[in-house]
């Protein structure tokens, strides 16, 4: 990538792409549905990041490393972002579509780190790590995400439906 000053470069740019992406990618009703994925995703990818950086990966050009052993733009800003922009598309589809369209965002994450671990000092896999590690971790991780939007819809379209018929009873009466 043509050594690490431009890697920063290359990550500075990409901080400053995804936090002006990320208000227009919460306009979309339902707010608190896309809020509760990003804030999901990022808590527990920073969670599991610690895990994977003891055992697995380093980072050896990442941004705040002084404060991060982790790295925070991918685990706070552009993973998050993709989730909740693959929630938002697979909002309404079946089980088959859902894992169907997962495939248009793991596929090229996978193929982003096995290029980055190849030719970069972004990222260096140890102890066994293969680029199928990225693609199952990424996978589960994106339905599992997906998995939580689903439970959180259905007790709030439970506690929608309290209401109606709480006013449906008021107007009876």
């Amino acid at each position: 990538m043509g050594g690490k000053k431009n890697e920063k470069r290359f990550l500075y740019g990409l901080l400053i792409l995804s936090i002006a992406i990320l208000p227009f990618l919460m306009k979309r009703p339902p707010k608190k549905e896309w809020w509760l994925a990003y804030t999901f995703n990022a808590v527990s990818n920073i969670i599991l990041d610690k895990w994977v950086t003891r055992n697995f990966i380093s980072y050896p050009t990442r941004l705040f490393p002084i404060i991060f052993n982790i790295h925070i733009l991918y685990n706070a800003f552009l993973y998050p972002i993709v989730t909740v922009i693959y929630n938002q598309w697979t909002s309404k589809d079946n089980l088959i579509g859902i894992v169907y369209k997962l495939l248009f965002f793991t596929v090229p994450l996978t193929i982003f780190e096995f290029w980055a671990e190849r030719k970069t000092g972004l990222i260096k896999w140890s102890n066994g790590w293969q680029w199928y590690h990225t693609f199952l971790s990424v996978s589960l991780k994106s339905l599992i995400t997906r998995g939580v939007l689903s439970i959180s819809r259905i007790f709030r379209d439970k506690k929608t439906l309290k209401t109606v018929n709480r006013k449906k009873d008021c107007s009876l009466h």
